[in-house]
């Protein structure tokens, strides 16, 4: 049985595995679940904290059994009462422990895994919710899923991407056409390969579930896609220089994309990013669009050897997934995990992609809506907050 001791500043509990975990009073009476106060934990409130005395004590703790089980039954010293299931207050533990064990932990990739890529049939992912909940998790864990025997037609992606969640517009629009044809000279007909990268790291939110769709590809073959797990690279450097990593994640690197009289961004952010406890959450991938670089001088001989060696690890054959896209074939990914390119391009004819993008929450709710519908296991976690700054904990 749960144990409780009340400090008045805050209560403790002991839990049956031995552990133990501290709420504050001024947490408690902020997360106050009663008909008053609403429920914070689905975003329905009527209390605020501006209405809070935030030198507010307990007056009151103890333990007691009611009809949705063991609880604890609190008063404060402003009057007020109220009841938190200790069941809900171990979910909601803030001890570092706890945090800890909350943070999310994908799977790196394996030369099993390379050998291997996961994928799944189009057709099932649209009919049925349980193969689509595969699809999602797949993703989750591993940041890619090949997805086959699509339609060639346009507009196939976006069906799919509108089963994950909205689409993002760019200024490319809500579906950009990549289409090289050797018929015409352009930039896009460019034969030259691609590194692997990630798209679009001049901003402040990159694309976040890209979907990359083969419409039509040339008589003799296209170029080699490619994909690779910056999560797995990142923590490659890590073990071998962790100076160099920390460099990266310590500091921000300026991304620009300039097109005169149409498009000016720029952006620091860090190459890799991390959580409060240094786990690897995203990266940003993309050295064409690097701007002069502007950190602590002290800095700077990490730093270049860092990003030296992870830009290394990003373009080690030996680390990618090599897919020759067929027409119908969709390759869904994490922009802010998994990096792209292709080898040189010898086609004859038109080789046509149509790309989609859909907002990385809007996939991790509809993966939470799925696994209540379809009862499965729910991780209410915010997961993999993506290429967006690092907080490590200093301790």
């Amino acid at each position: 049985m749960t144990r409780l001791s009340n400090e008045g500043t805050q209560v403790t509990l002991r839990w049956n595995d031995g552990t133990s975990s501290c709420f504050h009073a001024i947490w408690l009476r902020d997360n106050c679940r009663c008909s008053h106060c609403g429920e914070p934990s689905t975003g329905r409130r009527t209390l605020r904290l501006s209405q809070i005395d935030l030198s507010v004590t307990l007056t009151d703790a103890r333990l007691v059994q009611s009809g949705s089980g063991e609880c604890i039954r609190v008063a404060w010293s402003d009057g007020h009462q109220g009841e938190f299931g200790t069941v809900w207050l171990k979910e909601h533990a803030y001890d570092a422990r706890s945090r800890r064990m909350k943070s999310f932990h994908p799977a790196l990739w394996t030369n099993g895994l390379r050998e291997n890529p996961p994928s799944m049939p189009f057709e099932e992912v649209m009919t049925a919710d349980s193969a689509f909940f595969d699809l999602l998790n797949i993703i989750k864990n591993h940041g890619l899923c090949l997805v086959d025997g699509a339609s060639a037609s346009p507009g196939t992606a976006e069906k799919l991407a509108r089963r994950i969640g909205f689409l993002q517009t760019s200024n490319y629009g809500k579906v950009m056409d990549l289409i090289a044809d050797k018929r015409h000279r352009s930039m896009a007909n460019d034969a030259d390969p691609l590194k692997p990268h990630t798209d679009e790291p001049y901003r402040a939110s990159p694309p976040g579930i890209l979907l990359f769709h083969c419409v039509e590809a040339g008589e003799d073959g296209v170029g080699t896609s490619t994909f690779l797990d910056g999560f797995e690279a990142a923590e490659t450097l890590k073990r071998e220089d962790p100076e160099g990593f920390s460099a990266l994640t310590r500091n921000n690197q300026t991304f620009r994309r300039f097109f005169d009289g149409d498009v000016d961004l720029i952006c620091e952010f860090p190459v890799i990013s991390t959580d409060q406890f240094g786990n690897v959450c995203g990266v940003r991938v993309n050295d064409r669009v690097a701007a002069p670089t502007c950190i602590d001088p002290g800095q700077i001989t990490d730093y270049y050897r860092g990003m030296k060696r992870f830009l290394q690890l990003s373009e080690d054959p030996d680390r990618m997934i090599r897919k020759i896209l067929e027409p119908g074939d969709i390759a869904i990914f994490d922009n802010h995990r998994i990096l792209h390119g292709r080898t040189r391009l010898k086609f004859r004819g038109r080789r046509w992609l149509q790309w989609v993008q859909v907002e990385r929450g809007d996939f991790y709710s509809t993966l939470r809506i799925l696994s209540d519908k379809l009862e499965r296991n729910k991780d209410a976690r915010p997961l993999l907050r993506g290429a967006y700054g690092s907080q490590t904990l200093n301790q």
